[in-house]
Protein backbone atom coordinates (compact mmCIF):
# COMPACT_ATOMS: atom_id res chain seq x y z
CA UNK A 1 0.00 0.00 0.00
CA UNK A 2 2.55 2.48 0.80
CA UNK A 3 3.08 5.25 3.09
CA UNK A 4 1.81 8.85 1.99
CA UNK A 5 4.54 11.36 2.90
CA UNK A 6 3.29 13.85 5.52
CA UNK A 7 4.91 16.58 6.25
CA UNK A 8 4.13 18.36 9.47
CA UNK A 9 5.50 21.13 11.67
CA UNK A 10 7.02 19.65 14.73
CA UNK A 11 8.41 23.12 16.13
CA UNK A 12 7.80 22.75 19.78
CA UNK A 13 6.67 19.46 19.87
CA UNK A 14 8.02 16.84 22.51
CA UNK A 15 9.90 13.89 21.00
CA UNK A 16 12.03 11.59 23.47
CA UNK A 17 13.81 9.14 21.83
CA UNK A 18 15.00 5.70 23.47
CA UNK A 19 18.87 4.72 23.15
CA UNK A 20 22.26 6.87 23.83
CA UNK A 21 24.60 5.68 20.87
CA UNK A 22 25.05 6.60 17.43
CA UNK A 23 22.09 5.82 15.98
CA UNK A 24 20.13 8.38 18.45
CA UNK A 25 22.82 10.48 17.65
CA UNK A 26 22.10 10.30 13.76
CA UNK A 27 18.50 10.78 14.66
CA UNK A 28 18.96 14.02 17.23
CA UNK A 29 21.22 15.70 14.56
CA UNK A 30 17.93 14.82 12.10
CA UNK A 31 15.39 16.32 13.87
CA UNK A 32 17.16 19.17 15.76
CA UNK A 33 17.11 22.13 13.10
CA UNK A 34 12.99 21.60 12.85
CA UNK A 35 12.70 22.78 16.31
CA UNK A 36 11.43 20.07 18.53
CA UNK A 37 11.84 19.51 22.11
CA UNK A 38 13.90 16.15 22.44
CA UNK A 39 14.62 14.44 25.14
CA UNK A 40 17.36 11.36 25.12
CA UNK A 41 16.75 8.48 27.47
CA UNK A 42 19.50 5.75 27.96
CA UNK A 43 21.66 4.33 30.62
CA UNK A 44 24.66 5.88 29.08
CA UNK A 45 24.35 8.66 26.95
CA UNK A 46 27.62 9.12 24.31
CA UNK A 47 29.16 11.74 24.03
CA UNK A 48 28.08 11.64 20.24
CA UNK A 49 24.91 12.48 21.70
CA UNK A 50 26.07 15.29 23.99
CA UNK A 51 27.75 16.79 21.12
CA UNK A 52 24.26 17.56 19.14
CA UNK A 53 23.22 19.80 22.46
CA UNK A 54 26.26 22.44 20.59
CA UNK A 55 24.69 25.55 18.63
CA UNK A 56 21.47 24.35 19.69
CA UNK A 57 18.63 26.18 22.20
CA UNK A 58 19.67 24.84 25.30
CA UNK A 59 16.04 24.24 25.78
CA UNK A 60 15.64 21.53 22.81
CA UNK A 61 17.98 18.82 23.85
CA UNK A 62 17.63 16.93 27.40
CA UNK A 63 19.13 13.84 28.68
CA UNK A 64 17.97 11.81 31.09
CA UNK A 65 20.87 8.94 31.93
CA UNK A 66 18.84 6.30 33.46
CA UNK A 67 17.02 3.11 32.46
CA UNK A 68 13.59 3.48 30.49
CA UNK A 69 10.13 3.59 32.38
CA UNK A 70 7.42 3.59 30.67
CA UNK A 71 6.20 7.42 32.28
CA UNK A 72 8.88 8.54 29.89
CA UNK A 73 6.35 8.64 27.05
CA UNK A 74 3.91 10.35 28.50
CA UNK A 75 2.77 13.22 26.36
CA UNK A 76 5.23 12.14 23.73
CA UNK A 77 4.08 13.60 20.32
CA UNK A 78 6.72 10.99 19.01
CA UNK A 79 8.66 8.37 20.37
CA UNK A 80 12.17 6.81 18.96
CA UNK A 81 13.51 3.67 19.83
CA UNK A 82 17.36 3.57 19.15
CA UNK A 83 18.57 0.60 21.40
CA UNK A 84 20.18 -2.19 20.48
CA UNK A 85 18.01 -4.24 23.19
CA UNK A 86 15.29 -5.72 21.06
CA UNK A 87 13.29 -6.50 23.74
CA UNK A 88 13.18 -3.01 24.90
CA UNK A 89 12.58 -1.91 21.40
CA UNK A 90 9.40 -4.40 21.31
CA UNK A 91 8.24 -3.23 24.70
CA UNK A 92 8.45 0.59 23.51
CA UNK A 93 6.36 0.36 20.37
CA UNK A 94 3.73 -1.86 21.80
CA UNK A 95 3.64 1.01 24.75
CA UNK A 96 3.01 3.72 22.17
CA UNK A 97 0.67 1.78 19.51
CA UNK A 98 -1.41 0.89 22.47
CA UNK A 99 -1.54 4.71 23.42
CA UNK A 100 -1.73 6.31 19.67
CA UNK A 101 1.83 7.76 20.35
CA UNK A 102 3.69 7.71 16.67
CA UNK A 103 6.87 5.61 17.37
CA UNK A 104 10.35 4.30 15.06
CA UNK A 105 12.18 1.40 15.79
CA UNK A 106 16.10 1.21 14.34
CA UNK A 107 16.27 -1.22 11.60
CA UNK A 108 12.69 -2.89 12.80
CA UNK A 109 9.76 -1.75 10.31
CA UNK A 110 6.94 -3.88 11.81
CA UNK A 111 7.49 -2.30 15.03
CA UNK A 112 7.41 1.06 13.22
CA UNK A 113 4.16 3.43 12.41
CA UNK A 114 6.19 6.02 10.78
CA UNK A 115 9.75 6.39 9.26
CA UNK A 116 12.21 8.84 8.92
CA UNK A 117 13.13 9.78 5.20
CA UNK A 118 16.36 10.23 3.60
CA UNK A 119 16.28 13.63 3.90
CA UNK A 120 17.35 16.84 1.42
CA UNK A 121 17.71 20.41 2.92
CA UNK A 122 18.00 23.52 0.92
CA UNK A 123 16.99 26.72 3.14
CA UNK A 124 12.62 26.08 2.90
CA UNK A 125 13.14 23.50 0.71
CA UNK A 126 12.55 19.78 2.32
CA UNK A 127 12.94 16.74 0.30
CA UNK A 128 11.95 13.61 1.93
CA UNK A 129 12.82 10.35 0.06
CA UNK A 130 11.58 7.03 1.60
CA UNK A 131 11.18 3.42 0.44
CA UNK A 132 8.69 2.23 3.23
CA UNK A 133 11.56 1.53 5.40
CA UNK A 134 12.61 -1.18 2.37
CA UNK A 135 16.33 -0.41 1.43
CA UNK A 136 17.70 2.94 3.06
CA UNK A 137 20.67 2.18 1.14
CA UNK A 138 18.37 3.19 -1.84
CA UNK A 139 16.62 6.04 -0.14
CA UNK A 140 20.27 7.28 0.08
CA UNK A 141 21.27 6.98 -3.21
CA UNK A 142 18.44 8.75 -4.42
CA UNK A 143 19.12 12.01 -2.33
CA UNK A 144 22.84 11.55 -3.27
CA UNK A 145 21.26 11.66 -6.78
CA UNK A 146 18.81 14.54 -6.57
CA UNK A 147 21.34 16.79 -5.07
CA UNK A 148 23.19 16.96 -7.67
CA UNK A 149 20.73 17.66 -9.67
CA UNK A 150 19.76 20.96 -7.63
CA UNK A 151 20.21 24.29 -9.12
CA UNK A 152 22.70 26.48 -6.94
CA UNK A 153 21.27 28.91 -4.38
CA UNK A 154 17.23 26.92 -4.75
CA UNK A 155 16.90 27.44 -1.24
CA UNK A 156 17.67 30.94 -1.92
CA UNK A 157 15.15 30.67 -4.86
CA UNK A 158 12.19 29.17 -2.48
CA UNK A 159 12.88 31.74 -0.13
CA UNK A 160 12.25 34.47 -2.21
CA UNK A 161 9.12 32.68 -3.63
CA UNK A 162 7.72 32.50 0.10
CA UNK A 163 8.23 36.36 0.15
CA UNK A 164 6.54 37.40 -3.10
CA UNK A 165 3.53 34.78 -3.23
CA UNK A 166 1.57 36.75 -0.30
CA UNK A 167 1.62 40.12 -2.32
CA UNK A 168 1.41 38.65 -6.11
CA UNK A 169 -2.26 36.85 -4.06
CA UNK A 170 -3.35 40.22 -3.37
CA UNK A 171 -2.78 41.40 -6.67
CA UNK A 172 -4.45 38.69 -8.94
CA UNK A 173 -7.57 36.80 -7.56
CA UNK A 174 -7.82 33.89 -10.50
CA UNK A 175 -5.68 31.25 -9.62
CA UNK A 176 -4.69 30.19 -13.26
CA UNK A 177 -3.14 33.91 -13.93
CA UNK A 178 -1.81 33.76 -10.68
CA UNK A 179 0.08 30.42 -11.30
CA UNK A 180 1.25 31.84 -14.22
CA UNK A 181 3.23 34.73 -12.96
CA UNK A 182 4.37 32.80 -9.92
CA UNK A 183 5.89 30.30 -12.18
CA UNK A 184 7.52 32.81 -14.65
CA UNK A 185 9.14 34.92 -11.09
CA UNK A 186 10.43 31.34 -10.31
CA UNK A 187 12.00 30.91 -13.16
CA UNK A 188 12.90 34.69 -13.57
CA UNK A 189 15.10 33.73 -9.83
CA UNK A 190 16.20 30.59 -11.07
CA UNK A 191 18.12 31.76 -13.84
CA UNK A 192 19.43 34.29 -11.66
CA UNK A 193 20.46 32.08 -9.04
CA UNK A 194 18.44 33.72 -6.16
CA UNK A 195 20.18 37.02 -6.79
CA UNK A 196 17.28 39.16 -6.83
CA UNK A 197 15.17 41.33 -4.47
CA UNK A 198 11.61 41.03 -3.98
CA UNK A 199 11.43 44.79 -4.63
CA UNK A 200 12.78 43.81 -8.06
CA UNK A 201 10.25 41.28 -8.45
CA UNK A 202 7.50 43.64 -7.55
CA UNK A 203 8.83 45.98 -9.89
CA UNK A 204 9.18 44.03 -12.77
CA UNK A 205 5.05 42.63 -11.52
CA UNK A 206 3.68 44.21 -15.09
CA UNK A 207 6.29 42.19 -17.44
CA UNK A 208 5.35 38.89 -15.38
CA UNK A 209 1.69 39.85 -16.24
CA UNK A 210 2.42 39.90 -19.58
Amino acid sequence: MGYFPFFMDIAGKKGVIVGGGKVAARKVEKLIPFGPVLTVVASRVEECVRRQEKGNMPSSLFFMEREFRTEDVDGADFVIAATDDERLNRQISDLCKARKIPVNVVDDKKKCTFFFPALIREGSLTVGISTDGKSPVAAAWMRQEISGMLPENLGDVVDLMGQIRPWVMEKIGEESARKAILERMFLYCLERGGRVTVTELQEAFVDFKG
